[in-house]
C-alpha cells in the first residue's frame, strides 16, 4: 500500500475519541517514518478556567501520532501497545489549534522507540518519547459489546 493509500486509511478508520481531541491527520510519510496530526483543543478539556490544556489530554496528543504512524507504517498488521511513555510538558498548552509531529526512532520485529513533538503558535510546548509492544492485530480481543450479533 501506498503512502497516499495510508494516509486516506489512517484518516478514515478512526477512534471515536479523536474527535474529543478535535484531531486530523495532516500527513503521512513511509521514508523517512512521519505523521503530522492536528488538534483543537476546546475549554472542555482545559482547567485553569479553561485557559490550559490538561495534562492527560496533552499526552493523548503526543501518543496517537505516535501509534498512527506505526499502524500505517506496518499495513495494519500490528497495533503498538505503548510499554512506556515519557512526556515533557515545556509550556503551557492552550485552547486552539496544536501540531503534532512524530517519528521513529528504531523499529524493530516486536520492540518500537518513538517520539513527538508538540507545537502551538510556532512554539514547541511538549515532547514524548514511548516505547511500544508490536502485537498482531489479529490477536487483539474484541470485547463483547462491539462483536457483531450471531
Amino acid at each position: 500500500m501506498n503512502d497516499k493509500k495510508k494516509f486516506q486509511e489512517l484518516k478514515t478508520h478512526r477512534a471515536p475519541f479523536l474527535d474529543l481531541l478535535g484531531a486530523e491527520l495532516q500527513s503521512f510519510q513511509s521514508n523517512p517514518p512521519l505523521l503530522v496530526m492536528q488538534f483543537m483543543a476546546k475549554e472542555e478539556i482545559c482547567h485553569s478556567n479553561g485557559t490550559i490544556v490538561q495534562g492527560g489530554f496533552v499526552t493523548a496528543m503526543l501518543d496517537c501520532p505516535m501509534a498512527h504512524l506505526v499502524i500505517g507504517l506496518l499495513d495494519y498488521k500490528y497495533n503498538p501497545m505503548t510499554l512506556d511513555i515519557t512526556v515533557n510538558f515545556l509550556s503551557a498548552a492552550r485552547p486552539g489549534k496544536l501540531v503534532c509531529s512524530s517519528r521513529v526512532i528504531k523499529l524493530g520485529k516486536t520492540i518500537g522507540f518513538l517520539a513527538s513533538e508538540l507545537h502551538q503558535f510556532g512554539e514547541i510546548v511538549a515532547t514524548a518519547t514511548s516505547t511500544v509492544r508490536l502485537v498482531p492485530m489479529s490477536s487483539i480481543h474484541t470485547p463483547k459489546s462491539q462483536e457483531s450479533p450471531s
